[in-house]
């Protein structure tokens, strides 16, 4: 399994699959593993990189930042962790769903586990914008539907790591499985944590982190134009620029569906205003 970024206190896994990473953050006072994805090998690898850390971990957290299989898919290698998500995970109405998202991706590809899938349970379920304290740190949660309905956003304050799941990538266009509306809201609050945080490093589900606010900035713009482009495009009946966006994205084809399905889901939600 690639490693994207290895320093003190901060390990970034990066699975072959989608670019789906796995953060790992290591304080003194905790362990915080976020989204551990994706193939047996991959979690095994991750399992053992934490098992060779030196110390001794008062508490160890496992983040999820929002319930798509992909990164939930590694639950049941980790159960000894404290679970951490949203409210909103925990009464995910689609729950059956999820799993067998993940046992086809299993039986397509032929993969075992040595673990029992299922759906996280939640140690602490987060609702509204809330602080967490572990020791000497504080974790800020952000809720952030749009994306996904139960997405999180999460600040590691002694770090200055912003944990952002779906949003903000490098690599994908948004994704707007949830709600059009809830997905510009979002980008809103990025712009206020962007704007009042001190982050020194953002990470994405997919692509790559960025220590330069700039760089998050331009992220949050490109993001930002995209509904923009789409809400026009629903409106108005401007056609959508298609060869401009391909021509951003290296796997355009593999995600070419996602953006028919934006624009679905927002012609149903605005024309329905």
């Amino acid at each position: 399994m690639k490693i994207q970024l290895e320093k003190e206190g901060l390990v970034i896994f990066e699975s072959v699959l989608y670019r789906t990473t796995t953060t790992l953050v290591i304080h003194q006072d905790y362990l915080l593993l976020v989204d551990p994805n994706w193939l047996p090998s991959e979690l095994s690898f991750i399992s053992d990189y934490i098992n060779k850390l030196n110390g001794v971990f008062p508490n160890k957290y496992l983040l999820f930042t929002h319930s798509d299989y992909d990164h939930i898919i590694g639950y049941g290698k980790f159960r000894d962790f404290q679970s951490i998500a949203s409210h909103a995970f925990v009464s995910n109405p689609y729950q059956s769903k999820i799993l067998n998202q993940i046992r086809e991706f299993d039986n397509q590809y032929y993969v075992s586990r040595d673990y029992r899938i299922s759906y996280p349970d939640i140690d602490h379920a987060i609702e509204g914008d809330r602080q967490l304290n572990s020791g000497s740190e504080t974790f800020h949660f952000f809720q952030a539907p749009g994306h996904a309905m139960d997405a999180i956003i999460t600040y590691v304050e002694s770090a200055g790591i912003l944990i952002v799941g779906d949003y903000l990538s490098n690599i994908e266009f948004p994704f707007i499985d949830h709600n059009f509306q809830a997905y510009y809201r979002t980008l809103e609050k990025l712009d206020s944590l962007l704007s009042t945080l001190d982050v020194k490093i953002l990470i994405t589900g997919h692509g790559d982190y960025t220590q330069r606010k700039e760089e998050m900035l331009g992220r949050l713009l490109f993001a930002r134009e995209y509904l923009d482009d789409l809400k026009d495009s629903v409106i108005y009946g401007n056609p959508y620029d298609l060869n401009k966006l391909a021509s951003q994205f290296d796997f355009f084809e593999g995600m070419k569906e996602a953006h028919r399905a934006n624009f679905q889901l927002t012609q149903r939600e605005l024309k329905a205003v």
